[in-house]
């Protein structure tokens, strides 16, 4: 949930100077995912992360006047609308969400609809009704109608989903994503396929049913080499999104329970990816002889990437 800034260059990917949030820490030395204020998401090197400092609650100016009772209390996730000018910023009238308290007194931080992030005296802030769900969802083109039960399906993390509605704001209604976390006991977090994160009204999204793949499209196969924490792999399947078949990398982690893997790819990116679209790479045989500093060698093989083989 800290801001921070990015200012060394050990990561790959060319991020030095860009600011964003941490979502979650990657392995035992802390090494943080940041989501950047861009929308992308990468995973970073400790030493490339400094934490920017907390932006000082302003002091309280006069008195406020009495507000008028509200029925509705205040909570995470929940859509809110900024009725006073208390807080400084010129923020009165804007609508967003609440991500986070920042004190005690359940003075809220606000992710507004213009993209910005601020903290709000509680006063300047009055929770929206939730919407009522509509009372049926078109169909998407192209898809076929949904049967009766078809909307009681539970949503959990990790699913494919489909945003159906367009009750959260943004425009996001016919894209598809993976759901990332919940931000309240039944609204998700969608990481979509474009790259761009959002939390959703429960009502907006749609879970996919899980892709099998069909048994007659697969030819008899060898028996592939287990997959493994630091094993070389190759991207060769297209269920998961990103457009990365083809590529190689090395696998950093497994995200669930079911071996899915994050692969750090050879071009720098880190993602997840299904299991069935990653095959663990042979591992390079033991030279006969043995290397020593200061020998003359001939490169004989391209499991390394490069395009290295036959030079000296």
């Amino acid at each position: 949930g800290q801001r921070v800034e990015i200012i060394g260059s050990m990561t790959p990917g060319g991020h030095k100077g860009k600011k964003g949030q941490i979502t979650r820490f990657v392995d035992a030395d802390n090494n943080p995912e940041v989501r950047f204020d861009d929308g992308q998401m990468a995973s970073l090197y400790k030493i490339d992360v400094k934490a920017l400092p907390e932006a000082p609650t302003p002091p309280l100016p006069a008195p406020l006047p009495p507000a008028a009772p509200k029925d509705t209390p205040l909570k995470i996730g929940q859509r809110v609308e900024i009725i006073g000018s208390a807080t400084p910023g010129g923020h009165k009238g804007k609508k967003g969400e609440i991500t986070r308290f920042v004190d005690a007194s359940q003075n809220p931080e606000v992710r507004l609809d213009d993209g910005r992030t601020a903290s709000f005296y509680k006063a300047d802030v009055r929770a929206l009704d939730a919407p009522a769900a509509p009372p049926s969802v078109p169909p998407t083109p192209g898809l076929a109608p949904l049967p009766p039960d078809a909307k009681s399906t539970v949503l959990k993390v990790g699913q494919r989903v489909e945003i159906i509605g367009s009750v959260t704001p943004g425009g996001h209604k016919g894209k598809k994503g993976q759901i990332t976390r919940f931000v309240d006991a039944e609204n998700p977090e969608v990481r979509l396929d474009d790259g761009q994160s959002a939390s959703f009204y429960k009502v907006d999204v749609r879970a996919l049913p899980e892709t099998l793949t069909p048994p007659a499209a697969l030819a008899p196969a060898a028996p592939k080499a287990a997959l493994k924490v630091g094993a070389r792999v190759e991207i060769i399947g297209s269920m998961t999104p990103g457009g990365h078949k083809g590529k190689r990398g090395q696998v950093t982690r497994f995200v669930d329970a079911a071996e899915n893997p994050e692969v750090k790819l050879d071009t720098g990116q880190v993602a997840s990816f299904y299991k069935s679209d990653v095959q663990a790479l042979p591992e390079a045989p033991t030279p006969v002889a043995a290397l020593k500093i200061g020998q003359r060698v001939e490169i004989v093989g391209s499991l390394t990437p490069g395009g290295h083989k036959g030079k000296k």
